[in-house]
Parts: C-alpha cells; structure tokens; sequence
C-alpha cells in the first residue's frame, strides 16, 4: 500500500495584478483607471468568496449542487431517524427510486443508505454518506457498503431499525473536496480522497493494535485529546507528551514548519509509517480529516449501535 500519495498542493502564480503595475500618483486618465484597478482588485476576492458560498448551501449535512433526493416520509425512533427519499431525476428525466438514509443522534455527518424494505423488513445497506469539515473546508464522499439491515413501522405507530450482522466498508465511489477556496468533484476529487482513506485505514489499523486495551471514547474530542500527544508530541506541551518521547540524542528533520523528532518515529512507528509521519503527510490528514479518521477507527462501534439489543 503507497501510503504519501499526496493531494495537490494549490499552484500560486506569481505574476503581478494589474493594479500593482500602477506606479504613477499623478491625477491624470491613467492614474484614475489605476486607481479604479486597484479598488476592483481589491473587492473582487471578498466577491468570489460570496458567490462561491451561495453555490453551496449546506443542509442537514449534505452539500446541495443544482437539487437533492426528495423526502418523502421520516420515522422517528429512540436514538436514529430514518428517512424514505426518493433519488433526484437522471439526466434522461426518468423518476428515480425510493430508499432508506438512517442517521443517528451520536454521529453527525455520517448516514447510512439502503433499499426500501421487503415485505419481511429486511433492508440491503448500500453505502454510507460522511462529511468531515475542518477548518479550511471539508471532505464528502459516500462509501460502498455491504450490509443488511431490518426496518418496520408497527401498527402501534413504533418505529423499528436495528443493523443484521456485520457490514463490510467496500471503497469510495463518489465524493467532493472543498480545500480553501478549490473545490474538486468528479474524478478529481475521487483520486485523493481514496488515498486519504488508504492512508487512514493504514493508521487506524496501527492504532488498534497499539490501544488493543486501552479506552473507547464517547466523542471525538476524548479521541483527539488520547491520540495527538502519541501522533504528534511535538505539538503538545511537555507535560503531555508520552515517556517514550526523548530530546536527548535524537535525529530530528524540518518539515513544513514542523521539527519533527525521527528517533521517536522509528521507536514507535512501524516501517510502513514512519515517511508517512515523517513527511508531515500524516498532520495534514490530521488536521483536514479528523472527524473522517475517528468515523473509520470506531466504525464498529458505530454498527453495533445499530444493533438489536
């Protein structure tokens, strides 16, 4: 598994803007029109930034590009909510189909999808919708799934789902990327975020070997504040950092901004690992993916909640 395929790095051309090229402070034609360069310059940022935030309007965690799967229905139970909807028009116009999304209270961002129930309930999932927002944007992707699952409403009025059985994570078959002002669909985006998730997965697996008794955590945030210190004790205050942490005669190499400790690397980190934290690749999916990183590491925690009890 190639672990540092990395997401293109947004190209800055360094050719000046017109209103740069202004140089005279005279009152005359040109310099007016200098000047009006300037103030267009200047505004037309703010502009885009605007417009680009009306083109995409967040609802209930799904980001809507020119309509989305209508609701028909929605069930309401202990803990989850599962809604009937009925799939927006192909490009030929024909009426798409109905199916199942279930959301629950404990994982925002993420919903399952499946097919409209059987005359015995049994539902077949299909894949899994997730956006994970950072500071900088976002990721949204749906992921393959294989599953079943039950779901009935009685005639007292309750509503009854619960997840039958395992359900294997399959691959990435469609997503978005918002990363600062580019925003990647298509083939475009689905090329990075399935390296993301390999990497990911990648991590994840290391993670549970390494916590295999250690704590399960309520949230994301007990998740961070358990992880980062032993990811990345550079970024922590002394205090928190792991005893196998050690300045003294330790090799060290600079990667973006980051002083990274590779003694500590190899200590710790197996061999598949340590370029993938050494090269800051692995802090970048930190940082723009973490919710996405806690979704995978407790994704059976997840189903189980799901579960019959």
């Amino acid at each position: 598994m190639e672990l540092l395929k990395m997401m293109k790095e947004d190209s800055r051309q360094d050719a000046k803007t017109p209103s740069e090229k202004c140089n005279s402070q005279t009152n005359d034609l040109p310099s007016r029109l200098c000047g009006f360069a300037r103030y267009y310059f200047s505004i037309m940022p703010v502009i885009l930034l605007f417009t680009s935030c009306i083109s995409l309007i967040q609802r209930g965690g799904e980001f809507l590009e020119g309509g989305a799967d209508r609701q028909i229905a929605v069930y309401r139970g202990e803990g989850f909510v599962v809604r009937e909807l009925r799939a927006k028009e192909g490009p030929d116009g024909a009426e798409g189909a109905e199916f199942l999304e279930i959301t629950g209270r404990q994982w925002p961002g993420l919903a399952f999808r499946g097919s409209m129930p059987d005359s015995n309930g049994r539902v077949h999932l299909t894949e899994a919708r997730f956006l994970s927002s950072h500071v900088h944007g976002w990721n949204e992707f749906n992921l393959e799934l294989l599953g079943n699952a039950f779901f009935r409403v009685t005639n007292a009025g309750e509503v009854i789902f619960y997840i039958d059985g395992e359900v294997e994570r399959v691959q990435i078959n469609s997503g978005r990327i918002l990363l600062r002002s580019n925003l990647l669909v298509g083939t475009e985006a689905l090329i990075p975020l399935r390296n993301r998730r390999e990497r990911i997965i990648a991590l994840n697996e290391w993670m549970h070997e390494w916590n295999k008794n250690g704590p399960l955590f309520a949230g994301q945030k007990e998740f961070e504040n358990f992880w980062k210190p032993h990811l990345f004790p550079e970024l922590v205050s002394r205090r928190k950092r792991p005893q196998e942490f050690r300045n003294e005669n330790a090799e060290w190499a600079r990667k973006d901004s980051v002083r990274w400790n590779l003694t500590y690397t190899e200590n710790i980190f197996p061999e598949h690992l340590r370029e993938y934290r050494n090269s800051g690749a692995m802090l970048r999916d930190w940082e723009e993916a973490l919710p996405w990183i806690f979704m995978e590491y407790s994704f059976n925690i997840i189903v189980s909640s799901f579960m019959e009890e």
